[in-house]
């Protein structure tokens, strides 16, 4: 049987108690940034939310054969401590007494379920471990001194027998440069970051995608129904490199803005109707990059389907901001505030010279080539 198919059937731990919806929301919007520190650094990947635990990192989202488990707990204040990390609460209403796991015997139960598979075991918190450094980032437990990790591999042994020392060199303490009161925003800072990583400085307004691509891993770390295939993890539970990919193409196709340089030279206006022109050009700028206004979308659906009557024919850039002009007038005058001649005459050349149709209207632009560059 297939990792992918194991990672199905086996049974997940029962859930230990209800998180609180801060610290809910914490685990995955740094589930999210797990996505920007790794997506540079991995060909295929796919990151699962609440599923065996808190967050699993595979090496595919086809056919995984390694995995990395993390566990995401927070506090206000203060640090763990070794006896923290090994706290075991009591069942509730069980006569023979038994106990929860604690959070290193529920983290260790990964590697037990998939000893071949796990790569690393991860216990992640916005604050520091009591006995070892303090400071952002990963660090193997095994570092501790040779006191505490002794202490350390015996509390585990008391839950899971067959614990070495080697599979316990897999376990690492990660503290989260991720606050507990200001994630959000934290989170968009470092989407900020990894847009100009991956795609360099751009001029983006990053509200709109901000907010889809957080409610994509909301949305997936509070999916409660039946995973009953590979594939139904992938697609209700994970958020995988090609997902990631989306996104930044969807930053690369807003960021492929018509030159108005370019553009300004084909109109046939008076100098200072073409100063209005490029003034309103460039605070539409902002306001075309930004996918949520939808007042504007549904002007824009409207100036588009005109530009589709007319693809294939001869018409100049004037003639055709005038014909189309007329024809979506009164819609922008309940659309756009505040409106101005200029700024629909601007909304008009934005869609001819970046939407695409099906006719000749994009030939308008003789030299496209030139205006790229």
């Amino acid at each position: 049987m297939s990792f992918a198919e194991r990672l199905i059937s086996e049974p997940q731990r029962e859930k230990s108690g209800e998180t609180g919806y801060e610290r809910f929301d914490y685990q995955a919007l740094w589930g999210l940034a797990l996505i920007f520190a790794h997506h540079g650094s991995s060909e295929d990947y796919a990151i699962a939310f609440e599923f065996h635990d808190d967050i699993v990192l595979l090496d595919s989202e086809q056919t995984p054969t390694r995995a990395r488990f993390y566990q995401v707990k927070t506090r206000d204040k203060g640090h763990w401590t070794l006896t923290d990390l090994y706290r075991r609460k009591p069942k509730k209403d069980d006569p023979a007494g038994a106990k929860l796991p604690s959070f290193m015997g529920k983290l260790f139960s990964n590697y037990v379920l998939f000893p071949d598979e796990t790569e690393q075991l991860n216990f992640v918190s916005n604050v520091p471990c009591a006995f070892l450094p303090s400071a952002s980032g990963a660090c193997q437990l095994v570092t501790c001194d040779p006191d505490t990790l002794t202490k350390f591999i015996s509390k585990l042994a008391e839950e899971h027998p067959g614990a070495t020392h080697a599979a316990v060199s897999l376990m690492h303490y990660v503290q989260a440069d991720l606050s507990l009161h200001d994630s959000s925003a934290h989170i968009k800072g470092k989407l900020n970051e990894f847009i100009f990583e991956q795609i360099g400085s751009v001029e983006f307004n990053p509200d709109t995608l901000y907010k889809a691509i957080v409610e994509e891993c909301r949305t997936r770390s509070k999916y409660t129904g039946i995973i009953s295939s590979f594939s139904d993890l992938i697609q209700k539970k994970s958020i995988t490199r090609s997902q990631v990919e989306g996104w930044l193409d969807l930053v690369r196709t807003r960021q492929a803005l018509p030159d108005w340089a370019t553009i300004s030279q084909q109109l046939s206006v008076g100098a200072l109707e073409l100063a209005n022109l490029t003034r309103e050009w460039q605070r539409y700028r902002a306001v075309a990059l930004d996918a949520g206004n939808e007042a504007i979308n549904v002007l824009r659906d409207r100036i588009r389907s005109e530009l589709q009557k007319r693809a294939g024919g001869s018409h100049g850039v004037n003639e055709l901001v005038d014909e189309i002009y007329l024809e979506v007038k009164d819609l922008a005058q309940v659309s756009v505030t505040p409106f101005s001649n200029a700024r629909l005459k601007v909304m008009i050349l934005y869609e001819v010279f970046s939407h695409e149709t099906t006719g000749e209207v994009q030939t308008i632009d003789p030299e496209p080539s030139e205006a790229q560059s």
